[in-house]
């Protein structure tokens, strides 16, 4: 027998069976809970599924920053727009760079020829190495500075580094900026991604190709759930949430924007020989949780600790031991070695 459960984040609200069978009474007129209604706790087949908060994000994203100070010359996209890798977006006035890479130039072409010359008076023996070295260190330092001038007059043509669709501009052309002042963002948003978190305790069962689950919210206007595929994991655990980041990519993202919140359903697979009992079983105490038991006719507690849950169902680890016999009805007045007698099975 297999039970599907699902895992909330929300705390366990634990349900006291408040039915209760007198049956018969003593001589006192004190009530003896003779006849209680039990279950029997047969191991079983669960599959495990976790519900986790998650948040959709373009699976590239990029703010646009100019990589030098100067005036925008010209804006060449459209906000809102779908532009494609290498499309130029801003190009920055680099006129005084281009002007002083003239300057540059003209001295690299006077250092050459002032090389060439003692170059033939090195080898007619007429100059000094010295005289030489210093020239051709020259032309050297030119060429250097022509090439970091280079570098810098192609920085005042800003590019998108992938396609993706940009969004509102924050500068307008003639504006002076600086490499602090945001020009636009980029977004990649014909495929998304889904990050979200798994608690430590299941991390180990995570898998890269595993599939899941995206609920959007009820107010959305579609909140058809969505498949998404894992592709990557953190391979460590969060040290400040101790829980394990995990990344999924949405297989179909038509319907579903950017930077929304979604419920993650994850199916962990199936736990074998899992201990289960009905919700109202439980009891609560100081120090934890309880389920009473039989034990030769006689009611013994029997300390829990609580797994995952159903609709109807809670996973349990501790004192309970496969085939118990779980008392599930007048749980408010059962006590340590009171006589009980079995009545109903609660199936």
């Amino acid at each position: 027998m297999n039970k599907k459960v699902l895992l909330f984040s929300l705390p366990l609200f634990l349900a006291f069976s408040c039915s209760e069978d007198p049956g018969l009474q003593s001589k006192n007129g004190e009530i003896d809970y003779t006849n209680v209604d039990y279950y029997i706790a047969v191991p079983e087949s669960f599959e495990e599924i976790i519900t986790v908060p998650g948040k959709t994000m373009p699976f590239e994203q990029v703010q646009v920053y100019s990589e030098i100070n100067g005036r925008v010359k010209k804006i060449h996209f459209s906000e809102g727009n779908t532009v494609k890798k290498g499309q130029l977006l801003v190009t920055m006035d680099t006129d005084i760079l281009q002007a002083e890479r003239n300057k540059l130039t003209v001295d690299l072409d006077l250092a050459q020829k002032d090389k060439a010359r003692k170059q033939t008076l090195l080898e007619s023996e007429a100059g000094t190495q010295e005289a030489f070295e210093q020239s051709e260190s020259r032309v050297n330092s030119l060429k250097a500075q022509i090439q970091s001038l280079d570098v810098q007059i192609s920085k005042g043509r800003i590019t998108a580094p992938f396609e993706g669709v940009v969004g509102l501009r924050s500068i307008s052309e003639g504006a002076f900026i600086t490499t602090n002042d945001l020009i636009t963002v980029l977004a990649q948003t014909n495929q998304l991604k889904v990050d979200f978190s798994i608690a430590q305790r299941y991390a180990h069962k995570i898998e890269v190709g595993q599939k899941v689950t995206l609920r959007p919210p009820s107010d959305s206007i579609n909140p058809t759930p969505l498949n998404a595929t894992v592709y990557a994991t953190s391979p460590i655990i969060n040290e400040n949430t101790q829980m394990l980041n995990v990344r999924a990519k949405i297989d179909n993202s038509k319907n579903i924007v950017a930077g929304g919140f979604v419920n993650v359903d994850y199916n962990l697979g199936k736990s074998p020989n899992s201990i289960s009992v009905p919700t109202s079983a439980i009891v609560s105490v100081i120090d934890g949780q309880i389920v009473w038991a039989f034990n030769n006719g006689k009611a013994v507690q029997r300390k829990v600790n609580l797994g995952n849950r159903s609709n109807t169902h809670v996973q349990i680890y501790g004192e309970v031991k496969p085939n118990d016999t779980i008392v599930m009805s007048g749980l408010l007045g059962m006590r340590n070695g009171m006589s009980i007698k079995a009545k109903n099975e609660i199936k």
